[in-house]
């Protein structure tokens, strides 16, 4: 009779996993099960999944591949693991991230504690004043092509504990199920959408990409957000060596620098002013490129500046037009600005942190779409263009705060 292995796992800790689970919502896994359903015999589920990955006996189910297009064409295969499994890769998630996360590089901003995609941006902004050049690059599919021999020699060098790395090897082979139930094996890669991907892609990136660039190429700082990254560079020639030295670092880890989002770019302003075919580059959602700006002693000139990039504001009306405001007709206009409020806050606050005038068009779009809904709900109103936009004037006029976009709109750009 063989004796079980236990580990040591704080019941707490898988409390803790639950609440992060419950907090992030997400969809079922291959079990249909929802964090409803979970939670309907919550003490039995979560003292079940404490009692198996405390004996060593936990096996994580296969993960559901769902393809999510993307806003250039193609799709992007997301894996969703079930409840319980979210539940349990928080559990370690909890475990290592004070470990490992203190070893990342400062300019490493996606996934992080205390580190965010704006911190990104604007780390990026100043740099681009103080160098000419950068190289913006993406890796092909890299959460899909992690390779897992390497991966786990970094997680080894810096977790000790078994079982963490018993579990994680078992995640990162857990199969895909597609929607037809078909499992297909993994040997590669870490499924985006894992609890786990995230840190274990950024413990990877940490070896293939940041500490090698601190060693090989000192004098050019970065900043890279999970597989998006910009170099800054002093010079062309600087700019084309170390494109092509990241290019075969990144092969020699078993990851493709992207051909068609890589590129060198020359940050052009009213100083620099040689010519060179590319002066814009999109990073986290924002466009790089001269804009006009104001001095400190209010002349205009061409600085390098980030604002919110045409496809996110592409992606934002597609949303605006989802909602089907004209269609509305029986809601009032409190109700409309309730229900679309939350999610106009949420654009202004990530997009109007840098030049926040490039927001306005789609705030004009949104007044638009709330013009057309005044025109089908008030007989008055019907067939006028100019009434409805009268009409409007007045309403902004009487009440500015109904709507996130009337009350932050007269903010100045830059």
């Amino acid at each position: 009779m063989t004796s079980t292995k236990w580990y040591s796992i704080a019941k707490r800790v898988v409390w803790e996993a639950y609440q992060l689970v419950r907090a992030n919502q997400g969809a079922a896994g291959v079990d249909d099960e929802t964090i409803a359903m979970f939670e309907q015999n919550l003490s039995r589920n979560l003292y079940k999944l404490w009692n198996r990955m405390s004996s060593g006996s936990y096996f994580p189910p296969p993960v559901r591949q769902v393809e999510i297009p993307k806003a250039k064409g193609g799709t992007r295969k997301l894996g969703i693991p079930t409840v319980a499994d979210r539940v349990a890769q928080s559990v370690v998630k909890l475990m290592i991230e004070p470990t490992l996360d203190p070893i990342f590089h400062d300019d490493s901003y996606g996934y992080r504690p205390g580190k965010s995609a704006k911190q990104a941006i604007a780390v990026t902004r100043t740099r681009c004043w103080k160098y000419d050049w950068v190289v913006e690059f993406d890796i092909k599919a890299a959460f899909d092509r992690i390779d897992h021999v390497l991966l786990l020699k970094a997680v080894r060098h810096h977790i000790k504990d078994g079982w963490i790395l018993m579990y994680i090897e078992r995640w990162l082979t857990a199969p895909f199920e597609t929607a037809e139930g078909v499992n297909s094996p993994r040997t590669r890669g870490s499924p985006q959408g894992g609890v786990v991907s995230p840190i274990l892609m950024n413990l990877f990136m940490h070896y293939a990409f940041d500490s090698w660039m601190q060693r090989t190429w000192p004098q050019s700082p970065f900043a890279r957000y999970a597989d998006d990254a910009v170099v800054h560079c002093r010079s062309l020639a600087q700019a084309q060596a170390v494109m092509q030295a990241i290019e075969e670092r990144l092969a020699t880890c078993g990851l493709t620098m992207h051909p068609e989002k890589s590129k060198i770019v020359y940050c052009k302003d009213s100083k620099r002013t040689g010519p060179y075919p590319n002066v814009q580059f999109t990073f986290l959602g924002f466009t790089f490129r001269p804009r006009r700006a104001l001095s400190k002693h209010r002349r205009l000139f061409t600085s390098f500046l980030p604002a919110v990039s045409n496809d996110a504001l592409k992606r934002m009306r597609q949303t605006v037009r989802s909602w089907r405001i004209h269609r509305r007709t029986p809601a009032t206009l409190d109700e409309l600005a309730q229900q679309c409020n939350p999610t106009i806050q949420g654009w202004w606050n990530y997009y109007a942190a840098f030049y926040r005038t490039a927001m306005h068009s789609l705030f004009n779009y949104i007044d638009l779409r709330l013009r057309r809904w005044a025109r089908r709900k008030y007989k008055r109103l019907q067939q006028h263009t100019r009434r409805s936009a009268e009409w409007l004037r007045k309403v902004k006029s009487a009440r500015p705060w109904l709507f996130v976009h009337w009350r932050v709109v007269g903010g100045s750009g830059g």
